[in-house]
């Protein structure tokens, strides 16, 4: 059983140095897309993935009625909510902007009118995907308007909207001189921990290796029993 299991060890070892290369050319791919100037948001997307932390500017009118709270962690560990409003564009497009972060105590627009806008606005932010639901993270309460994850779709059925573009817009900084919300939202930070596991299947390998080797030189040492 040990050459089989050896061979599978070394195999995940190999699917992982793979993954690392894959990692590495998407994190060099991202950090010059993310270093690019602004330019104004397209028409159309075909592949999400392409617009990834690009730098894009937009105009329009927020339609705070519709705001959306998601709970996120803010400064210093602090529990609130970022600020998920449609923009209505002059092309008559609806844009879901992350305007940025306010404390708990803040979740009610009536508390902080400063925070909300009119008139024409104009927004320069990272284009970001929508994600769904962790395993253990709760669902969105539709009813309560209370939001735990980036359902881009759910998010635009639950407020009737159509003509929406398929990106979330997180804003560079804040919109307003008021405190809140806080924006600058986007950290862009990718996890690679490839290179830890391949190194420990090639490790567990290795160790299955030896283990094998020490145990049967012990056995071929052994008097044999006389009868």
């Amino acid at each position: 059983m040990t050459i089989p299991i050896i061979v599978v060890l070394c195999l995940l070892g190999n699917w992982q140095v793979e993954r690392l290369e894959w990692k590495l050319d998407l994190t060099e791919k991202l950090e010059m897309r993310y270093g690019l100037p602004p330019i104004a948001i397209p028409s159309t997307v075909s592949d999400t993935d392409d617009w990834l932390y690009r730098h894009v500017t937009v105009s329009g009118r927020f339609l705070h009625m519709r705001e959306m709270p998601l709970y996120g962690v803010g400064p210093n560990g602090r529990p609130g909510y970022d600020l998920f409003t449609p923009l209505l564009t002059k092309e008559g497009r609806y844009i879901i902007i992350n305007r940025g972060w306010v404390p708990e105590d803040m979740i009610d627009p009536v508390s902080r009118p400063d925070t909300i806008t009119s008139g024409p606005i104009y927004i320069t932010g990272l284009l970001r995907k929508s994600w769904k639901k962790e395993r253990f993270a709760p669902e969105n309460d539709l009813e309560r308007n209370l939001w735990y994850f980036g359902d881009l779709n759910e998010m635009a059925n639950a407020q009737g909207l159509s003509e929406v573009f398929p990106m979330f817009l997180y804003v560079d900084k804040a919109l307003t001189e008021a405190k809140y919300p806080i924006g600058g939202r986007t950290r862009l930070k990718l996890v690679n921990n490839h290179l830890d596991y391949a190194m420990t299947w090639y490790g567990l390998a290795i160790v299955l290796l030896v283990i094998y080797v020490i145990f049967n030189v012990r056995r071929d040492k052994r008097p044999e029993d006389n009868f």
